[in-house]
């Protein structure tokens, strides 16, 4: 017989085993997350200055086992005031003080002990580097193993090979070159080794090349440490003495010279700038010759030098300089200048200068010179080089230029300068007697853009000779006269003529009509012919005359040709003069009538304007109003004429359908007007037509 049990009992059972699947549960979550876990591992690489406070993080999540840390592989206690929990809980971060080389630099290792036996969750992190720097010693430079002054001297060309030394440091240092301000690449890479007797430490080394090059002589090769222990570069340096042969070259002052040196007006310095080490002594040379002595020679001369030389002078390190003043500069200092420059490793190539001093024209001395008036006589219409200009020096070379002075003007001759001489000689060809008189001749150059001239002291008078000729000739054209014109009432007139004449004239005469009269003569009251008058120039009495006749109360019946006649040894001449009268009462008539012409055209000229403006005013109305009058055509007439019948019937159509639609009443349909004609302004509708109702066609 089966045992019945109390229905609570099975459900207590049910509420047990409920309780042993949750705590099963519960151990199988606590496997997953009941372990120690790390929050945060201390960094694999981390540095300290010497003497300063480190943390070496380390968190640990759930932690329950113990904190220990190792250094190398060893276990670390904690010591009061030096190796000391950061805090406490769940964090294992550790604070050592006053970090040292010998016992803080190495490997670390942070470690935390199982919660429990059966658990085996122990901790152990990576290792962690902790480097303490520990700034190196100051940099050395050496040279074959020994230690490098303040100076490296090098033959120009010469090469060496120099080390940079740091020691002592933590990490090693990073070494750079430089000379002067740029930085150099080294003889290979940078090597680093670990002190001997500290090997904690390091020793870096780093090697350069140096050549010997005058361009590098008194820059510093400096060598230079990076360390993260100094805030700034430690650096150490030597200075380059590079020995080289001198260089020269010469400079002008004022520079650049924009003109040229000029005799007793210009000031010019050369200056001999030697770069040389060691240190040379500067020479001057004239002419390929010293120029000490010649500068001797000056100073001891009477008058103060124009030549002197300075001393030299030092300008930087490697730069002398020696200075030649010309003060002011002298026609005799013209030449070559050059100097050159020696120092114990050789002389200097020469650098030179031309000094070319330019000068105006001056009159070239002669022995035995004794300079004269000269004077010539030449045949009429003949070709004659008879004067020739004394010589002359200048710098640029003289040329020649002759003028002719005559009556108080001056006559500059067109004399070819291609000619031998540069034109000293004075040609002239087809001789007139206007040629003659007194010549100069002016030698001439350009300095500096101004033109200089010199002129001879020389008097060179030509005289012409040949028979008589009248200088004044008749106009142009087929009168055989020239004319005169005269007033009624003038009290005199005088009618004159120029002529020329060697030997002088034997005869000279006016005439007209019956009358003949010499000059000297009159004839009383009306006529009178005046003497010859001889015509001066320039002080001087020329074979030219002024022939002048009278004429004495003008009236029109004077008005005729008047004769002049010349005869002398070599020939004769004539000329016509005509003289015109003029009345003043008509010349005032004329005056008038020339102001009332002038009057006309300016009204005829004011009607021509008028009347092409409104001309054109009314051109200008009449195409406005034909532009307007298309655009309303086109409303009424349809869009081309060829197309009327059949807009007309498509219109009664139109009007038809509209009358039906709205029942009889006068509508006209302007849309199906728009689709036949193009698209046009409202004003163009009223030009031309009146508005009108548009009604529907009568239909018989």
């Amino acid at each position: 017989m089966s045992r019945r049990y109390p229905e609570d009992i099975f459900r207590r059972l049910d509420i047990v085993r409920m309780s042993c699947e949750y705590l099963l549960d519960i151990d199988a979550i606590w496997e997953v997350i009941g372990k120690q876990q790390f929050i945060e591992k201390p960094p694999l690489y981390q540095e300290v200055a010497s003497g300063d406070d480190v943390q070496l993080q380390c968190k640990i999540r759930d932690k329950r086992g113990n904190c220990i840390w190792q250094k190398d592989r060893r276990p670390v206690g904690m010591q009061a005031d030096k190796y000391e929990w950061a805090s406490g809980g769940s964090d294992c971060t550790l604070l050592i003080r006053r970090a040292t080389l010998n016992f803080d630099d190495g490997f670390w290792e942070c470690q935390v002990t199982s919660s429990d036996f059966v658990v085996q969750d122990a901790l152990s992190s990576e290792q962690s580097r902790l480097l303490v720097r520990v700034k190196p010693r100051e940099p050395q430079l050496e040279l074959r193993g020994a230690l490098l002054g303040a100076t490296l001297t090098l033959q120009e060309g010469q090469d060496v090979l120099i080390s940079c030394v740091s020691r002592y440091g933590n990490p090693p240092a990073l070494i750079k070159w430089f000379i002067g301000n740029d930085e150099v690449e080294p003889l290979g890479e940078q090597n680093n080794a670990t002190e001997v007797d500290n090997r904690k430490t390091w020793a870096a080394h780093s090697l350069l090349r140096v050549r010997g090059q005058r361009e590098n002589h008194g820059l510093p090769i400096r060598c230079v440490t990076v360390h993260p222990s100094n805030l700034t570069p430690v650096s150490v340096e030597s200075r380059l003495d590079v020995h080289y042969l001198p260089e020269v070259r010469l400079e002008t002052s004022p520079q650049p010279l924009t003109f040229a040196p000029e005799d007793s007006a210009s000031f010019l310095s050369l200056k001999c700038l030697a770069d040389a080490n060691p240190v040379a002594s500067i020479k001057w040379f004239k002419d390929s010759m010293p120029l000490s002595a010649s500068v001797t020679d000056t100073a001891a001369s009477p008058s103060p030098p124009s030549l002197i030389q300075g001393r030299m002078t030092q300008l930087n390190d490697s730069v002398w300089g020696a200075e030649l003043r010309f003060e002011p500069v002298k026609r005799h200092d013209a030449g070559l200048y050059s100097c050159k420059a020696a120092n114990n490793i050789g002389e200097s190539a020469p650098a030179s200068y031309r000094l070319d001093v330019q000068y105006d024209p001056k009159l070239k001395k002669i022995e035995n010179d004794t300079s004269m008036d000269i004077e010539e006589t030449a045949l009429l219409s003949s070709k004659v080089e008879l004067f020739e200009c004394p010589e002359f020096e200048a710098n640029p070379p003289a040329q020649y230029r002759w003028i002719h002075l005559r009556g108080g003007s001056t006559e500059i001759i067109g004399n070819h300068v291609q000619n031998k001489g540069g034109g000293r000689r004075l040609r002239l060809e087809n001789i007139m007697w206007s040629d003659e008189g007194e010549y100069r001749c002016i030698a001439f150059n350009t300095i500096n853009g101004v033109k200089r001239e010199t002129a001879s002291d020389v008097r060179y008078v030509l005289h012409v000779t040949g028979p008589p000729e009248i200088q004044a000739r008749p106009l142009p054209g087929d009168r055989d006269f020239y004319e005169s014109i005269g007033w009624v009432g003038e009290p005199v007139h005088r009618l004159k003529s120029r002529f020329c004449s060697r030997p002088p004239p034997k005869l000279v005469a006016w005439q007209w009509g019956s009358y003949h009269i010499r000059a000297g003569e009159s004839i009383h009251p009306k006529y009178e012919a005046l003497p010859l008058e001889p015509i001066v120039e320039n002080k001087m009495v020329t074979n030219c005359y002024w022939a002048k006749l009278e004429i004495k109360d003008l009236q029109k019946e004077d008005a005729r040709i008047y004769t002049l006649l010349i005869e002398s040894e070599k020939g004769r001449d004539s000329t016509n003069i005509k003289l015109i009268m003029r009345d003043p009462t008509e010349m005032r008539v004329i005056a008038a009538a020339v102001a009332v012409g002038l009057l006309f055209l300016l009204l005829l000229i004011s009607i021509g304007a008028y009347t092409l403006l409104r001309i054109r005013r009314g051109r200008y109305r009449q195409e406005v109003m034909e532009e307007g009058s298309i655009a309303a055509d086109a409303l009424y007439n349809g869009t081309s004429i060829n197309r009327q019948k059949s807009v007309n019937s498509s219109h009664a159509k139109t009007f038809a359908r509209k009358s039906s639609l709205d029942n009889g009443q006068n509508v006209y349909d302007y849309n199906h007007i728009a689709k036949q004609t193009r698209a046009m302004s409202p004003e163009a509708l009223k030009v031309r037509r009146a508005p009108a109702v548009l009604q529907p066609p009568t239909i018989v």
